[in-house]
């Protein structure tokens, strides 16, 4: 109901001032009055009423305050009785109706305006409609007039000072709010940072290990077979040393791309190219194919199916102890490109630890991309890999 619980905490000592303070100055017509038309019960029974109105009135917070909503309702429609009560009992009327002023700005306070607007207009005729038993209608509309800049100052400087205290709050409010909001953003931007290290750090090592370490493998390779190849044929030792030689040529090459520009991929050639490449110098025995129309890839996942080519092939050489592998890279489904990596070895390896990472390394590969890897024993022994992504 837009109910407003408790009065501000800065303005609750001024409050009571003011309710004590137009409270006695209402009585202070008392003294100075030449002549009281009433009984002697009358003013006691008035200085009774109205000195509980303004006790009430100035414990006001104590009452209302962080108190259900009935409270104020009690509270409100008991002062009013009490109020009103000293106003038409006491022989001294016209300056004591003032004593009903604090009311009616508290009211203004405690409720919204559909239920103060009313209330105060009602204290402001009745106080008015008071004079017409006594002096007739004349009357009232005399002092319709005489009450009317205090009705008026009253209720709108407590709705302006309401509404401005209510600004306050709410400003309040909002700036909490927005220090609680600017905490969290700051906590999730040092968690996006550490996030984005730590992939960033894996991307690095996922760099690492598919390239350096596929063509370090392959180098391997071709230097021990220059070894024993050395004494009985002497021609082929330097062909594999020549291999291990361009080989290194092109792991720096690969090294420099990876941290000179790992987001782009620009001077890497089409992957069918790049990947008869590789299977060139496999080390190993290996059978190309490749189905349906190549095409240009994004640069993501030519990366990506280069970098699972070279983690394939060089498992086969490290782990497989195959005499033959088979490397399928099929374009003919146009929304998805597929590499298929088998061989006849001895079949999967899982105490691998570097086999172990850079299948890892690929899944997570693979998956920002929106694609899959699948891989296990092949149907007539060995391993199988399977790639594909969105293209």
């Amino acid at each position: 109901m837009g109910l407003v619980n408790r009065f501000p905490d800065r303005g609750e000592l001024y409050g009571m001032l003011a309710f004590a303070g137009t409270g006695l100055g209402a009585f202070s017509v008392f003294p100075f009055a030449n002549r009281l038309n009433g009984e002697i019960w009358e003013v006691a029974l008035t200085f009774l009423m109205g000195g509980a109105f303004i006790l009430i009135g100035i414990s006001s917070s104590h009452l209302v305050d962080n108190k259900p909503h009935s409270w104020a309702w009690r509270y409100c429609i008991g002062q009013t009785v009490l109020g009103y009560g000293a106003v038409v009992i006491s022989p001294s009327h016209g300056f004591f109706a003032i004593i009903l002023l604090p009311l009616v700005s508290q009211i203004i306070f405690i409720f919204p305006w559909r239920i103060s607007l009313p209330w105060g207009i009602g204290f402001y005729l009745a106080t008015s409609g008071r004079f017409v038993p006594l002096y007739g209608w004349e009357s009232f509309l005399e002092a319709l007039v005489s009450y009317s800049p205090a009705y008026v100052f009253t209720m709108v400087f407590s709705y302006v000072t309401r509404d401005a205290l209510l600004a306050r709050e709410h400003a309040i409010s909002l700036k909490d709010e927005l220090e609680a909001a600017n905490a969290q953003l700051r906590a999730q931007a040092a968690q996006a940072e550490e996030l984005a290290t730590t992939r960033e750090r894996n991307r690095l090592a996922r760099e690492i290990h598919d390239g350096v370490g596929h063509y370090l493998t392959v180098i391997n390779v071709q230097l021990e077979a220059a070894q024993t190849l050395m004494d009985s044929d002497p021609n082929r030792a330097i062909e594999a040393i020549n291999k291990a030689a361009n080989l290194s040529r092109d792991a720096l090459n690969d090294v420099r791309r990876s941290v000179g520009s790992l987001r782009t991929e620009e001077n890497r050639p089409p992957l069918d190219e790049s990947i008869r490449q590789l299977t060139a110098d496999a080390g190993v025995a290996v059978d190309l194919t490749v189905a349906g129309e190549p095409r240009q890839l994004s640069e993501a996942a030519n990366h990506a199916l280069f970098r699972a080519a070279q983690e394939g092939l060089t498992n086969v050489r490290k782990h497989a102890r195959a005499n033959r592998s088979w490397v399928k890279l099929d374009f003919a489904d146009p929304a998805r490109t597929r590499l298929t990596i088998e061989d006849d070895g001895q079949g999967p390896a899982s105490d691998e630890p570097a086999a172990g990472f850079g299948l890892r390394g690929m899944n997570e590969r693979i998956e920002l991309l929106g694609g899959q890897v699948r891989s296990g024993p092949r149907v007539g022994g060995g391993f199988s890999l399977q790639v594909e992504v969105p293209a």
